[in-house]
């Protein structure tokens, strides 16, 4: 209970600190011409998953908080849009009419800004080892596959964990051994990456 408490406060003390911060921009009258972006670290586990810890391949862990106001788009709008945060330098730029620099692994999410229903990417990576194996994890809006081996191993070596945030947001039931049609989907889309 302390742990959770002391959590929440930082995060409230930051929250007010960013007020701060946003006041004063305000105050000097460079709102309408500035672009504004909140980004964080990941997660941290609550207890969730019986753990206290931030460095999973679960959702809590690997989300981040992120919000983006730009003098061009409307206040208030949300997304279900995935990015990553290689995207952000790539977005700023656009949103600043800077040119974009070729072969960037990010991709401009400025277009979601103005219209949120818009995507950005089919799905992100997220990348941590664990017990000397490496967990690569794809996440798309409905799913998130964990392929568990040690690296430079033959695929075949394997383990698989499988969510679905539709029937399961809690990520509770490793659905990895049915539905073989949508593991062979999320695997072509994993081997996409290095």
């Amino acid at each position: 209970r302390r742990l959770i408490h002391g959590y929440y406060a930082a995060t409230s003390y930051t929250d007010a600190q960013i007020g701060k911060l946003l006041d004063s921009l305000n105050s000097a009258g460079l709102t309408d011409n500035t672009v504004v972006v909140l980004w964080g670290d990941h997660g941290w586990h609550l207890g969730d998953h019986g753990m206290w810890c931030k460095h999973t391949n679960y959702e809590q862990a690997a989300r981040i908080p992120l919000i983006v106001v730009s003098p061009e788009c409307a206040a208030g709008q949300k997304s279900k849009s995935l990015v990553e945060t290689v995207d952000l330098y790539p977005t700023l730029c656009d949103l600043a009419n800077l040119h974009i620099p070729n072969g960037l692994d990010g991709t401009s999410f400025a277009a979601v800004l103005k219209s949120p229903e818009l995507k950005t990417r089919e799905s992100v990576i997220h990348v941590y080892p664990r017990g000397g194996r490496l967990g690569r994890a794809i996440r798309t809006n409905r799913y998130r596959m964990v392929e568990w081996k040690k690296p430079g191993a033959a695929t075949e070596s394997a383990e698989y964990e499988r969510y679905d945030y539709q029937t399961d947001p809690l990520e509770t039931a490793n659905l990895a051994a049915t539905h073989p049609e949508t593991m062979t989907q999320l695997k072509a889309i994993l081997a996409e990456h290095p």
